[in-house]
């Protein structure tokens, strides 16, 4: 095969995580979603590392271990910042503490106008 061969083979593949990467985030919102309804925060550290660990595992290579940790490190605080930008970071509060922070919900009507 000729360089450009492999280039489209490439080219192909990175059209194909692009999709997968989209689709994960769509997947994401849906738990940011959940999240923010059940006052939950969005960032979970100890699934975060799970995640990070699984994929390490699962690694045949030739990637190290290292450059996967780095790419699901990113890919997940992208997640967050994703569900961030949805509005998904503002979880319900209880009654006695909106008083106490009565700018948050004028912040969170905004981001969702941004949207």
């Amino acid at each position: 095969m000729k360089i450009d061969d492999w280039r489209r083979k490439i080219d192909a593949i990175d059209t194909g995580m692009l999709h997968l990467l989209n689709l994960r985030a769509e997947l994401s919102l849906e738990v940011g979603r959940m999240k923010c309804e059940a006052g939950v925060p969005l960032r979970a550290p100890e699934r975060e590392q799970e995640i990070i660990t699984r994929m390490k595992q699962a690694n045949p290579g030739p990637l190290d271990g290292e450059t996967i940790g780095k790419i699901y490190e990113l890919i997940l605080d992208e997640s967050i910042r994703t569900q961030t930008r949805f509005g998904y970071d503002v979880a319900p509060e209880p009654p006695t503490r909106r008083a106490s922070r009565p700018g948050r919900k004028r912040r969170a009507a905004r981001r969702r106008e941004k949207r």
